[in-house]
């Protein structure tokens, strides 16, 4: 009996030791999950109550962002060249009415808006009930067939908003056009073109918002406060309104061309033309048929020709050629050639425009008279590398950062251009064509202003700029003051002295301002020497797209420089008898107006 006492207590034992042991270890993991649910509780409601407290109003407050209203873009006179206007939508709210689809599909019937119903439908489905959605923008008679069928709608509204307004047709290569919105960061309406999209972080404003409370389904119970949006920044633009659109009138209508006014002091850009043009508020009113035509129209309208359009810039750029001749010591003013029409070099001949020749001709008479065989005996001991660096210097050859979309840097060839893209040397026939402003050249309107600027202002040159508030910066290396004097000079002759090439305009227009420039022609189609001689030259030239491209730059006054106009008038011929005239009337405007 004592035994079996014995192994019953020995059991009792062993039970309550491994009782004990669970015990232990429940109340061990027991405390390992408080600590935890511990831990956890002072990151939710210590660490972390920030956080959760935010998430707790987000989820209890909904904020609606208001589009703040765009800055404006005005001319140096503060004349609107871009700014805002009310516009007033068709908004759908689901929450109004279940059945809004059907709604949608009685107003478009109605009011013809041609929406595409399937795609609505499901942007519908992903949308916010209480949150309204844009159907279309309403036009006045649509306006007023709604209101006079409101009773079938209860799920729709008209809201006003506000859209970009461009007063001036003449100023859409520049300012460009707004977008709508492509990525689902971007919450309204985006400049995509020229100074609209690349001021856009200028212009754009900051959005207001609206606190409202929200239930669990989303719906507004009441609206806690309202922080306004903030207007963008105004942009003051160099550009002239008047001279802008005095300038685009004239441009031959029947004609792509390019006109740009510079200032010489500080490189303001006072007008920039390009013909032909759009209207960048077909963009804004979304006028599909329209825009559909412009982006399909073989003349480029949205193509800016001004600093876009690349060209040979003819015998305007001889004075490049003439300035290495003076620095290498090649030749000096005195320096004579005899002009009997053409140049020979190897077996191959180079013609001067002027099929009798010039006779003797200096410096000054060549570029008075655009002596082409003068500029081709100099080519000949010129080593191209000299052209391409003085032409860089003097503003060519470069991509100015202005704030407009698909400018280009050009070309001005060199030996080491030549080998890079063309795995050819180079060679000294190539160098001769390069002189007279052809070849492989290519230069816009606002380049060859700028290279004027550069020739005026000794080298040292302002950069172009279009924004009013931005400073004046130079560029460039001075040029030797005697040298400059001759080019000057001589280009003043072009106009002001008999048998200049634009002397014309001095006996034909003497009540404008006298001017100094160069003329050019823009050789579209290489003449050979067989069809020179069988008169079929002239006859190639009646036909539109074989007709050289009429080239002038020119500055005034001529004693004084302020305005430089540098004028291409597309398969316009003779840059005397087309481009000069365009030039002469501009400066004269811009000088008399004190632009």
């Amino acid at each position: 009996m004592d035994f079996i006492n014995m192994e019953k207590n020995k059991t009792s034992e062993d039970s309550k030791k491994i009782l004990n042991r669970r015990s232990f270890i429940i109340i061990i993991i027991s405390t390992f999950f408080s600590l935890i649910i511990s831990l956890r509780l002072f990151s939710l409601q210590v660490v972390n109550s920030k956080f959760y407290k935010k998430k707790s109003v987000e989820n209890r407050v909904s904020i609606k962002l208001t589009p703040p209203i765009r800055g404006d873009i005005y001319d140096s006179k503060k004349n609107l060249l871009a700014g805002s206007s009310s516009l007033y939508e068709f908004v759908v709210f689901k929450n109004l009415n279940k059945d809004h689809l059907n709604e949608i599909k009685i107003l478009d019937d109605l009011i013809k808006l041609d929406l595409n119903l399937n795609d609505l439908s499901k942007r519908l489905k992903k949308y916010n009930d209480y949150s309204g959605f844009s159907l279309s923008r309403a036009k006045w008679e649509q306006i007023v067939k709604f209101e006079k069928n409101k009773f079938l709608f209860s799920s729709i509204k008209i809201i006003e908003s506000k859209k970009r307004y461009y007063p001036y047709k003449n100023f859409s290569q520049i300012i460009g056009y707004m977008g709508q919105p492509i990525n689902t960061s971007d919450l309204y309406p985006k400049g995509v073109f020229h100074i609209e999209k690349s001021y856009e972080n200028h212009l754009k404003g900051v959005p207001g918002k609206i606190f409202s409370e929200v239930n669990a389904k989303g719906k507004t119970i009441r609206e806690i406060s309202i922080e306004k949006s903030i207007k963008g920044n105004d942009l003051n633009l160099t550009l002239d309104l008047k001279l802008q659109n005095y300038a685009q009138s004239l441009i031959p209508k029947d004609k792509k061309g390019s006109i740009v006014v510079l200032s010489v002091i500080d490189g303001s850009i006072l007008s920039m033309n390009s013909n032909p043009t759009f209207d960048a508020q077909i963009f804004e009113d979304r006028e599909s048929s329209k825009i559909k035509d412009f982006l399909n129209d073989n003349n480029k309208p949205l193509f800016n020709r001004a600093f876009s359009g690349f060209y040979p810039p003819g015998s305007v750029f001889k004075p490049i050629s003439a300035l290495v001749g003076l620095q290498r010591n090649l030749i000096n003013p005195q320096t004579e050639v005899f002009c009997k029409g053409h140049s020979s070099l190897g077996d191959r001949n180079y013609y001067c425009w002027k099929k009798e020749g010039h006779g003797r001709v200096n410096l000054k008479k060549a570029i008075k008279e655009s002596c082409d065989v003068y500029f081709y005996e100099l080519a000949k001991n010129i080593d191209i590398d000299d052209i391409f660096k003085l032409s860089t210097d003097l503003g060519l050859n470069k991509e100015y950062n202005i704030g407009l979309s698909n400018m280009g840097k050009g070309l001005i060839p060199s030996k080491k251009w030549k080998k890079a893209f063309l795995d050819e040397g180079w060679y000294q026939g190539e160098t001769l064509i390069t002189c007279i402003g052809q070849g492989f050249n290519q230069t816009s309107p606002l380049q060859l202003a700028t290279l004027y600027s550069a020739l005026l202002n000794g080298g040292k040159y302002p950069i172009p700029k279009i924004d009013k508030n931005y400073p004046t910066k130079f560029e460039g290396k001075s040029l030797n003051n005697e040298y400059q004097k001759i080019i000057i000079n001589a280009l003043n002759a072009v106009v002001q002295e008999p048998r200049g090439t634009a002397y014309k305009l001095s006996i034909s227009y003497p009540d404008l301002v006298k001017i100094g420039g160069k003329t050019g022609t823009s050789q579209v189609v290489r003449i050979k020497e067989s069809e020179r001689e069988d008169d079929q030259y002239k006859s190639k030239e009646i036909e539109e797209r074989f007709k050289d491209h009429s080239v002038f730059v020119g500055y005034a006054p001529y004693s004084k420089p302020k305005y430089i106009a540098s004028v291409i008038i597309e398969n316009g011929g003779s840059g005397s008898t087309v481009a000069a005239p365009i030039a002469h009337r501009i400066l004269d405007f811009a000088f008399k107006n004190n632009v």
